[in-house]
């Protein structure tokens, strides 16, 4: 967990096997960040994890328990105390209600999952978003730079130029070209690949589990599924943005060094 690039907090989901729990660990030096401190409450960690606090059930620091039954504890929404000076971090246990079940209906094996499982999945979603957005933005630079790369391959070189210029500048003329010819193609499967990835049937069915919380939702696939869905994703956009990455580069220095001697 990080804020404007501090790490600031790390958070396991079902520690020791636990299905209904969670632990943030906080380093002691996060207490020390300027602007940090006041913010370091429970009710704030748990929204990073996109947890509200009426799912709590209890929770306890060191050697404070507290109860949620009666309701979402004020105490929740207190700053955390740093730990002692000969303590590392503190640590922040937080145990979560069951789901409930519907009056009169028993919720389908599908769908009885522990809320702390698909919090670490739609953690996961979130992981995959980011990464699509960064694709994105490559393939919005890459579409610029394939117009450039265009234009730079339909430029001829003037006659003058021809029967004047070093031949050095003409070589470079002619490499640049050559290097344009090679980057094209690369920029433009890049392209084709950003924009196909958007809309593969698994995206589409992935968008449309995690648009809604799912603690709303009353039939939810097999877990495991949708975490192998998650993982092939989470893979294929890192491909795809190292291979934005270096197709960028190569055109960033097609059009730079195409110039007229």
């Amino acid at each position: 967990m990080t804020l404007r690039g501090e790490r600031i907090a790390e958070v396991w989901f079902k520690p020791e096997g636990e299905p209904l729990a969670l632990v943030f660990r906080i380093p002691r030096s996060s207490f020390q960040i300027p602007g940090i401190g006041q913010r370091l409450t429970t009710e704030n960690l748990l929204k990073a994890v996109d947890i509200a606090t009426d799912e709590v059930e209890s929770w306890r620091h060191g050697d404070a328990f507290h109860s949620a039954e009666d309701g979402p504890d004020p105490e929740l929404t207190n700053p955390l105390r740093q730990p002692p000076f000969d303590v590392p971090h503190l640590e922040v246990h937080v145990r979560l209600k069951p789901p409930p079940q519907a009056a009169g209906h028993e919720v389908s094996s599908e769908s009885a999952v522990a809320p702390a499982e698909w919090h670490d999945l739609e953690a996961r979603w979130k992981a995959v978003l980011s990464l699509e957005a960064g694709v994105d933005t490559l393939r919005i630079s890459m579409e610029g730079l394939r117009a450039e790369l265009e234009a730079a391959l339909r430029r001829a070189l003037p006659a003058d130029d021809k029967v004047n210029a070093l031949a050095a500048d003409v070589a470079q003329w002619n490499k640049a070209k050559s290097r344009a010819h090679f980057a094209l193609p690369k920029a433009s499967e890049f392209i084709h690949r950003a924009t196909w990835a958007a809309g593969t049937p698994e995206r589409k069915r992935l968008g449309e589990l995690f648009k809604n919380p799912i603690g709303t939702q009353t039939s939810l696939p097999r877990a495991d599924e949708v975490l192998q869905e998650l993982e092939f994703l989470r893979k294929d956009r890192q491909v795809l943005s190292a291979q934005g990455r270096r197709s960028t580069r190569s055109a960033r220095r097609s059009p730079q060094t195409f110039r007229g001697p």
